[in-house]
């Protein structure tokens, strides 16, 4: 259908180091993500103070994985791809990103979308894990911009913890590592989360666990073993434990092989926190061998997931 367009969702990052800073404010500005102290009109101001404090460190990492983040690369790719795999079924229907901090954010896509003739969205997130802070953030947004547009936006893709393909994309490498280092720990490495937003009913943690249990009944036992652990987390709150970093330091002697399992592309967290961080980590604490499963990305496994279930939705 000419008039639907089909609209990827996820984070965005600052593409080159004058955007750190703008990128943080709007990150930490969002209370969906990050609820700071006090009333929702000191969100901004504290978002900005904190963005500035923190902009220059956020600069260097980024300097470190090239000078800003891959992210719209990486993205772009997957809507390449994906409507590939949707043009092979016969669809046609443009597929554009939509970023929740940065460029390209809904209020100027919708604009632009609009004036060439869209009038309905199917959004679909590249966050596999149901989760207010992310999905529901960015869907919240896109339905105030669409409202404003004068767009529909239409039941969508908001989830697929264990859709079979998406296991597929994460099942084949950790294959591949095993082979390599059969008497390694696994340890599943996802995004953590303040314990407040799960005990207010957030399904995230339950969506990680499906995950990980999936992809153990598939592997089956292992001699190493499995662990979950929780990265990228910030501030004094209570965030999901166990952190990776306290896990890693009890792995002395041993290979580990870490799966990002709530990534689906490289990015700063993958690129910076586990592979130049906590490698750091990991030779400190005497790991013999330190692996990380690459994210998803393209993976032929990932674009069947999400265009069957594009496929499913579509009107």
């Amino acid at each position: 259908m000419r008039d639907t367009a089909i609209l990827l969702l996820n984070l965005g990052g600052p593409v080159n180091l004058d955007q750190v800073e703008p990128f943080l404010a709007a990150l930490f500005g969002d209370r969906d993500l990050i609820k700071l102290p006090g009333p929702a009109w000191l969100q901004g101001p504290f978002s900005t103070l904190i963005a500035k404090l923190r902009a220059p460190g956020a600069r260097g990492r980024y300097a470190e994985i090239g000078g800003g983040s891959p992210l719209l690369r990486e993205s772009a790719f997957q809507a390449s791809a994906l409507r590939a795999a949707l043009r092979a079924q016969g669809r046609h229907e443009p597929v554009k990103l939509c970023f929740r901090y940065a460029a390209p954010r809904a209020s100027g896509l919708l604009r632009a979308l609009k004036r060439d003739g869209i009038r309905k969205l199917v959004p679909v997130t590249l966050y596999p894990h149901d989760c207010r802070a992310t999905t529901g953030s960015s869907l919240r947004e896109l339905a105030l911009e669409a409202a404003k547009a004068g767009l529909e936006v239409l039941p969508g893709v908001d989830h697929y913890a264990t859709d079979p393909d998406y296991l597929d994309s994460l099942e084949a490498p950790l294959r591949a590592a095993l082979q390599e280092l059969p008497h390694a720990t696994v340890i599943f490495s996802a995004h953590s989360l303040p314990l407040r937003q799960i005990e207010a009913g957030d399904p995230y943690e339950k969506e990680i666990h499906a995950t990980r249990d999936a992809i153990m009944a598939r592997i089956g036992e292992i001699p190493g073993g499995y662990l979950l652990a929780y990265q990228s987390r910030t501030g004094p709150v209570k965030w999901l434990e166990p952190p990776l970093k306290t896990v890693l330091k009890a792995m002395g002697g041993k290979d580990v092989i870490v799966v990002p399992m709530s990534f689906v592309s490289e990015h700063i967290e993958t690129l910076h926190e586990l592979d130049i961080e906590y490698r750091h980590v990991a030779r400190a604490a005497g790991i013999r061998t330190y692996r990380r499963v690459a994210a998803p990305g393209i993976d032929p496994a990932y674009i069947r997931c999400l265009a069957r279930r594009v496929l499913e939705v579509l009107p």
